[in-house]
């Protein structure tokens, strides 16, 4: 499924803070988690980076998770989605690993950077807005 550019901007550009990745494990147990590094690298495909925690165990169990994310002071002027994803790959180790972790060496700091352990790759299987009332997105 290929995103909107609206969707592409509020998901690249948010706010650190308001992007959270929700998954469950083979029992439907859920896990909701603050996600930073989860981005568009196309229109059809998200990446993130992670360390050895409770959302890449569950995305190993299964691969399909939520992303939300929103921006606005206000419920009237809030824009948000809801990108419904499905895990493709996971690499935890090489070169992609190495680079990610100078990257938030660069951008956090070399504490951070240590924990990275996975960079994951997902696919867009449906995007709806954060306040669905039927219109497009």
């Amino acid at each position: 499924m290929e995103v909107s550019d609206t969707v592409w901007s509020l998901v690249n550009f948010r706010k650190v803070s308001a992007g959270f990745l929700a998954t469950s494990d083979k029992d439907g147990r859920c896990d909701i988690a603050c996600i930073s590094s989860l981005q568009f690298s196309d229109s059809e495909t998200m990446t993130m980076l992670t360390g050895n925690n409770r959302t890449l165990s569950n995305l190993k169990q299964n691969p399909n998770a939520a992303f939300i994310t929103d921006r606005g002071d206000t419920m009237e002027t809030t824009e948000g989605c809801r990108v419904y994803i499905e895990m493709t790959d996971i690499v935890e180790e090489g070169p992609v690993i190495e680079k990610g972790r100078q990257m938030i060496e660069q951008t956090v700091n070399a504490e951070a950077a240590a924990l990275i352990t996975a960079f994951v790759t997902f696919k867009v299987t449906e995007v709806r807005p954060l306040i669905d009332m039927g219109q497009e997105i």
